[in-house]
């Protein structure tokens, strides 16, 4: 499955850029198209700022409103989009549809998501949300494995169409919630959850699929999702 990760004009908890830098690393390694979403760009440079070979990504994508004035680097910048700017659509929009387009990819790794604290950036965090429903929608017919994820130093957020196996990241608390978006959400099966999740279905009006959690001891949990289920919204979190 390709991957392309993508680099969001959001928030990037700066007390983890060990995360960052691992995860830059790790595209690089497995030959990922390195994509920002105009001022996503900015992580690269604190990345790089004492990096002894700085690590450029391939795409720069955007109006570039968030760059004014400054002289951002990247192998490719694209920034002539006329007629899908005006808001028609979103950088991060720009940002997943290029991936798809461009590098056939089936997988999208987004990271800067979530809203900056103190900024009541809560829109743009459920437009980010969105990008990995969006980035389906889109490839649908061409991508039947489609694969999104939106990546954080102690989160994961998953855009789920049949299975997913979480990991255990730390000895703390696992949380794991499911967030329906669309109606027809049914769980057909569920391991190592502490509150057994089969047969349920997560109405999208509702919260009743919320703050689940690994059981003590395990290293992994499984959701699987019945075969006419709509997808869910996982959150992973395991934050201490």
């Amino acid at each position: 499955m390709k991957a392309a990760t993508i680099f969001l004009n959001g928030y990037y908890d700066t007390r983890h850029l060990d995360f960052y830098q691992q995860e830059v690393v790790c595209g690089v390694n497995n030959s990922y198209p390195l994509i920002c979403a105009d001022g996503g760009i900015r992580i690269f440079d604190l990345l790089n700022k004492d990096a002894i070979k700085p690590i450029i990504p391939d795409v720069l994508i955007g109006d570039m409103d968030s760059v004014k004035g400054s002289q951002p680097e990247a192998k490719q910048i694209i920034d002539e989009w006329v007629g899908q700017t005006d808001k028609d659509m979103t950088d991060g929009q720009l940002a997943v549809k290029y991936a798809l387009d461009t590098y056939s990819c089936s997988h999208i790794i987004l990271y800067g998501g979530l809203p900056k604290p103190g900024g009541y950036e809560t829109d743009h965090f459920l437009g980010n949300l969105k990008l990995m429903r969006f980035g389906h929608h889109h490839c649908q017919g061409k991508h039947s494995d489609y694969k999104a994820e939106m990546r954080d130093p102690n989160q994961t957020i998953h855009y789920v169409l049949s299975e997913l196996r979480l990991m255990r990241k730390n000895r703390g608390l696992q949380r794991v919630s499911l967030i329906a978006e669309e109606p027809n959400v049914v769980v057909k099966s569920s391991e190592n959850l502490r509150w057994n999740l089969t047969s349920l279905h997560i109405h999208s009006d509702l919260s009743n699929a919320l703050r689940n959690e690994f059981v003590e001891g395990a290293e992994s949990a499984k959701i699987q999702l019945s075969e006419d289920s709509a997808p869910v919204y996982v959150i992973h979190n395991w934050y201490d």
